[in-house]
Formats: C-alpha cells, structure tokens, sequence
C-alpha cells in the first residue's frame, strides 16, 4: 500500500489533479478503451458530464471520478482487493463524511458478476447519487461509438427507469435525461 501512494503521489506532484483523479488514474493505470485511449478518459469525461449537469453535487462528481474503480482495479491488478481500494479512496477525500458517500455510491455502481443488468440497474433507483452517475455513465458510453447491442441494453434500461418512476425521476436534470434520450434513439 505504501508503494501505492507513493505513485498516486507522484501523480499528484505531475499534474495539476486532485487527490480523487490521481486516485482514479492509478486504479486504471494500463487499462485502455477499445477506441486505444486510456481507460481514465472515461471516468474524467463521465464527472464532466455531472459537472454540467449537477455541478454541486460533489458526491456524484467524486462518484464519477470512481465508479469503475473498484472492479477494474482488482481486475487489472492495481489493488489486492475491495478493501484496499476503499482504503485509497478514503485516503484521497479529506472530508470523512463525503468519503462515506462516495464509497458507498462506487459500491453501490459495483456490478457483481451473476447479476443481470436489470436487477443492478434496479438496486440503485432509490440511491439518486448512484443512478445520477449511472445515467452519465451510459450517456458518455453512448457517444463513443456504442454497438447495437449497447444502444439496445440501455433503451431498455431506460425505458424501465421510466416504468419504475412514471417518467424521468425527478432528482435527474431534464438537460442530461434528454440528451440520454436523443442518443438511444
């Protein structure tokens, strides 16, 4: 773990980020996207999104900055485990409580293996945080080239978000659920 914020500091020393993107960078260190680019472009792109949406909500902003952390670091092998991300996030969020929030929003958008996506997706309509990032999420998905397959999994989901509240949630920004909308059309 020493070695790890040894790095993240170094990053920190390099750039002009705070904490939570030097955080999300090491988590995603030697990942790519499949257009090439690295992979952190993804996250740093979906908090630009809650920047223009929500630009005061510093939960989904931090959120965003993080939402793949958890698995992809473990995955790639950045992190031992789910504890030690964790522990990095709390070490880049100075204040306790947003640390809390925060966490818990990446947990929350966490997907584990055996569950479908409409059951995931499901879990977070009563956490407005985690959806709020979720829809950022597929919004920026949506504008990189998404397959068929992609645009047709997140018609559905939103269609089933709409069932679930009777139409946009209302914790959502009528600009981003619109701009969700035009692309899965």
């Amino acid at each position: 773990m020493i070695v790890i914020r040894k790095y993240i500091y170094q990053i920190l020393k390099e750039q002009d980020i705070s904490a939570v993107e030097a955080t999300a960078q090491y988590a995603h260190q030697g990942q790519t996207r499949r257009s090439g680019e690295p992979y952190f472009s993804h996250p740093y792109e979906v908090a630009g999104l809650i920047k223009q949406y929500y630009p005061s909500n510093e939960i989904a902003y931090n959120a965003a900055l993080l939402h793949d952390t958890v698995e992809d670091a473990i995955d790639i092998g950045n992190v031992a485990d789910e504890e030690e991300m964790i522990a990095l996030i709390n070490d880049a969020i100075n204040d306790p409580k947003l640390a809390e929030d925060v966490i818990d929003v990446v947990l929350a958008l966490t997907k584990t293996g055996n569950a479908s996506y409409s059951g995931y997706l499901s879990s977070l309509y009563e956490f407005p945080n985690a959806l709020i990032v979720k829809l950022a999420d597929m919004n920026h998905n949506l504008g990189d080239a998404p397959s068929d397959r992609q645009k047709i999994k997140y018609s559905e989901a939103v269609q089933n978000i709409e069932d679930y509240f009777g139409g946009m949630p209302t914790f959502i920004n009528k600009k981003h659920w619109s701009e969700l909308l035009d692309k899965i059309q």
